[in-house]
């Protein structure tokens, strides 16, 4: 499957999970269903010439510049003292690094363990960690929308 068709359905499971569970400002569904979109790229992470990993390799940038910023500034926007400029580029870096040496080190197999409920419920928890609760579960309906439209639902 193409990673345009990944991406829509993921924002429509997404989209469609919130809408259900009583989300109706169409802002905030735009926004989970956009995150849920992107979230179904992951599991592709494993493939290097995916159209998909290129696009996640840029998103995850400003997703962690966005969680290193927001983490300092308490969730709203601010100007971060410059004490505390360096510990933001260390966490950004160390974010981005972890990210690379994944797949740059471990290069798991397509289809392997990236297509794997365990592997969504790991992606899930990690975006729970940075991201809270909200988009822990828009991206984890997202991933798994992603193995459900492949037919390839793997629980290990």
């Amino acid at each position: 499957m193409r990673w345009r068709s990944h991406a829509l359905i993921g924002a429509v499971f997404s989209g469609a999970f919130f809408y259900l569970q009583g989300t109706r400002d169409p802002f905030s569904l735009g926004l989970l269903a956009l995150f849920g979109a992107l979230c179904a790229l992951a599991p592709d992470l494993d493939h290097e010439q995916s159209k998909g990993k290129k696009i996640l390799d840029g998103a995850f940038v400003i997703f962690a510049l966005l969680s290193v910023y927001l983490g300092e500034c308490g969730g709203v926007v601010c100007l971060p003292a410059i004490s505390s400029l360096g510990r933001m580029i260390l966490m950004f870096l160390a974010i981005v690094g972890v990210y690379a040496m994944i797949f740059m080190f471990f290069k798991p197999r397509h289809r392997g363990i990236t297509h794997t409920i365990v592997a969504g419920l790991v992606f899930g928890v990690l975006i729970y960690l940075v991201a809270g609760l909200t988009l822990a579960i828009a991206g984890l309906v997202g991933y798994l929308s992603h193995l459900v439209a492949d037919m390839h639902v793997k629980l290990i």
